[in-house]
């Protein structure tokens, strides 16, 4: 279920006495395009989502207003950013080096960037260049947790490989058992997970994340998960299940401008779903939903 827009609770002062505040941005799917520079680079499954960019996707993944959206998230005063897969159409080095180049404002300022690949990052298999220009060359567990702050702990989910169905994601039993045994140990008394690929609850009709009802069963088992950060459905959503808020920026870079702001506190969780719109020939940053918890501790 969609939740519906929450009227604003003043909850979130991050100058209250004993509460203390993470703010973060949320960016999905930009899917920065370059035409492939050999022959190779159209080959197979690659050729038909060039041949789907060129034809329908490319007036909807543009930069015209990227650069605002990037000032318009500094502007928020975020802690951190995080980007949850599909900054490229064809995992090209160049698409790659494209998209570092038009964030590079970003890259800039003293804040956390937080960087996973999606399907699309995988396909021409240069990984590495994507962790050389995202992750300082680093090559990251398909598992990992970073602990933002004594309360909450994030853990980003790699489940983009899947050999037998390419864009669909995998869920397989080592991911499985590697995400149990990070719950189990995370001393944080919340914990957000990012993962490109949703749960079954905010699912599109294609490409699902094979093993995603094993995925669900454990969002829901460890109650301590407050937060599922995906991208991958190219559409701005917000559902819940019991305590957990699922929550997609959609498309980030395009004709609406996505992100969204989350507040992590010892005491709360706050998520806002902000989109451009145009009013008298102006843009101007509108919320599309607001959501607001008071978390048990």
């Amino acid at each position: 279920m969609v939740l519906k827009s929450t009227p604003l609770i003043s909850l979130f002062s991050s100058g209250k006495m004993g509460q203390m505040t993470l703010r973060c941005a949320h960016i999905s799917d930009l899917h920065f395009f370059s035409m492939p520079k050999t022959i190779g680079g159209f080959y197979g499954k690659n050729g038909l989502g060039i041949l789907n960019h060129l034809l329908f996707r490319k007036k909807i993944f543009h930069s015209h207003i990227f650069q605002d959206l990037l000032e318009e998230i500094l502007a928020q005063n975020v802690d951190e950013l995080w980007i949850s897969g599909d900054i490229s159409v064809s995992g090209l080095n160049e698409e790659f080096l494209l998209a570092k180049q038009e964030m590079e404002i970003i890259y800039k300022r003293p804040l956390k960037i937080r960087v996973i690949p999606g399907n699309h990052d995988v396909r021409s298999k240069n990984l590495h260049t994507f962790y050389q220009l995202f992750l300082d060359g680093r090559t990251p567990e398909k598992i990992e947790t970073i602990n933002l702050n004594p309360f909450w702990d994030l853990i980003t989910i790699d489940a983009s490989h899947n050999e037998e169905k390419r864009d669909c994601g995998l869920f397989c039993e080592a991911l499985e058992a590697s995400l149990i045994e990070h719950l189990k140990k995370s001393t944080a008394l919340q914990v957000a997970i990012m993962c490109h690929y949703p749960p079954p609850i905010a699912q599109g009709q294609n490409n699902r994340l094979v093993r995603g009802d094993q995925l669900e069963k454990l969002l829901l088992k460890f109650t301590k998960i407050a937060l599922f950060a995906h991208g991958h459905t190219h559409k701005q959503t917000l559902f819940h299940q019991n305590n957990l808020a699922i929550a997609n920026p959609g498309i980030s870079r395009g004709s609406f401008g996505r992100y969204n702001l989350y507040e992590l506190t010892n005491k709360s969780l706050k998520i806002e779903l902000k989109r451009v719109r145009k009013k008298n020939s102006h843009e101007a940053w509108r919320n599309e939903q607001v959501f607001s918890r008071e978390i048990s501790v």
